[in-house]
């Protein structure tokens, strides 16, 4: 039986990457597209069809807040003479890098918040571990 882990422990998993459930590393097939299940646990990621919109609101907001950062320490920094034309290009490095880079992160800290409010059901049962050789969840 695989043990489960707090739920701070899930979401750095989910921060690393990794499933929220076992913590296996071999998710993604390209830095766009993950595995639909995990390859040791079986927990599937994408709960219903479009059901990552939880994941663009974390990356936008992740984005937002490098952005927002990136611009106060900026301004703080060159007051009264803020170089505007400098900050229109770091901001587009900043909005258009982040959420690229966050993109596989804000996927899996969404099927972190997934799992935990599944596992919070009534009906939700611990699985078993995983052979490598068999074909599901036992």
């Amino acid at each position: 039986m695989l043990i489960e882990a707090r739920p701070a422990r899930v979401f750095a998993r989910g921060a690393r990457k990794r499933c929220p459930r076992c913590g296996e590393r071999d998710l993604w097939v390209t830095w766009f597209r993950s595995k639909p299940r995990c390859p040791s646990c079986d927990l599937r990621f994408e709960q219903q069809e479009g059901g990552y919109l939880g994941a663009m609101v974390i990356n936008y907001a992740v984005a937002c807040f490098f952005w927002l950062v990136m611009m106060a320490i900026a301004m703080v920094l060159t007051v009264p003479f803020i170089p505007v034309v400098p900050l229109i290009g770091a901001s587009v490095v900043v909005l258009g890098g982040v959420p690229l880079w966050f993109y596989p992160r804000s996927k899996m800290l969404w099927a972190a918040v997934e799992f935990l409010t599944a596992r919070s059901e009534p009906g939700y049962r611990t699985p078993t571990a995983r052979d490598p050789r068999a074909g599901s969840v036992e």
